[in-house]
């Protein structure tokens, strides 16, 4: 059942994007397209890779105070679990989130459930911090004045994802200070299975009972926003573009929300996200808002994906190795 469901989502999510790109790229300049992709910085484009993989290291460090109540793993191995785990969500899209945890318990025998556990309660202050950032930058820049619906519907979607995040956070920090009366009432009803699989995943939250452990999770997922609205930043000097820095921001805050629908091995909403800000808020023309999307897109995706793919062909591990590891 779940595979026809894909049979037909997948062309689905195709389809949304190419009418999206059609409408879009209607009465299109395709001389001013390809002036745009050749007139780049190459420097500053660099730059913007370095700050990408930067952003790994921050989500490693934050990944391994998580993971702490549940075992102390080496830097270095989370460090390519990450990296082979995000190559996967940008070639797959989400359904590849789980990419980290079978890693984790095929390499360093981590409960599946437990890990599942940390990887969410990542997302979840992502989404948070997305939203932390998006009223900062609102509060420091100027937007075109037509542009009033655009930034009413950011708003809206911005607060739902933050209100979602913040009552699963508040779920998960009840499940853990209760998961023993949970699991009896589980197994009460004959559900051994969920209920171990229940004690696993809360063993993934026990950073929530430690106060420096959640100090520091915050610290993380601070940083790596800001590293990472600086590496959007430098990618605007790649492109010969002059924005500011809180408009950068609020770029790769609607990039970010429209990353959420990708189609997988394109993209799509990354790309119509970025583009459709730059025009509606920002006055670039359709030609080079489009050429700086797919280049926002193949900077920050591609040297992750190429990385990836390296390490994965160095090391022989093939995609029955997961399979493997998820039915152990």
């Amino acid at each position: 059942m779940l595979r026809n469901r894909k049979l037909w989502v997948s062309p689905g999510l195709i389809a949304v994007t190419i009418i999206a790109f059609r409408l879009f790229l209607n009465h299109f300049n395709w001389v001013l397209f390809f002036s745009s992709l050749s007139d780049l910085r190459p420097g500053w484009l660099g730059v913007s890779v370095v700050l990408s993989l930067l952003t790994y290291l921050i989500r490693v460090g934050r990944w391994k105070v998580l993971l702490a109540p549940v075992k102390e793993i080496p830097l270095a191995r989370l460090f390519w679990a990450t990296i082979v785990g995000f190559s996967a969500i940008y070639i797959l899209g989400r359904v590849a989130e789980l990419g980290r945890p079978l890693w984790l318990m095929r390499q360093e025998k981590v409960p599946l459930s437990a890990s599942i556990a940390t990887v969410v309660v990542e997302r979840f202050l992502d989404a948070i911090m997305l939203v932390a950032v998006f009223a900062w930058a609102m509060m420091v820049i100027e937007v075109r004045e037509d542009s009033v619906i655009l930034l009413a519907e950011l708003k809206r979607s911005a607060r739902l994802i933050a209100g979602t995040a913040l009552v699963a956070l508040m779920f998960l920090v009840v499940l853990r200070s209760h998961v023993d009366w949970v699991s009896r009432v589980i197994r009460h009803i004959r559900l051994p299975t969920i209920s171990r699989l229940t004690e696993t995943f809360a063993q993934g939250l026990g950073f929530l009972g430690k106060t420096t452990s959640l100090a520091a999770v915050m610290l993380h997922s601070v940083a790596l926003w800001i590293l990472m609205a600086l590496q959007s930043w430098s990618m605007f000097f790649g492109m010969d573009l002059e924005f500011s820095f809180g408009a950068a921001t609020l770029v790769m805050v609607a990039a970010a929300i429209g990353s959420i629908v990708q189609v997988p091995g394109i993209g799509g909403g990354f790309q119509i996200a970025w583009a459709f800000c730059l025009v509606e808020l920002f006055g670039v023309g359709r030609e080079q808002a489009v050429a700086s999307a797919l280049i926002a897109f193949v900077f920050s995706y591609g040297p992750t994906i190429v990385l990836g793919g390296l390490y994965v062909l160095a090391k022989g591990i093939s995609m029955s190795d997961f399979k493997t590891a998820r039915h152990a």
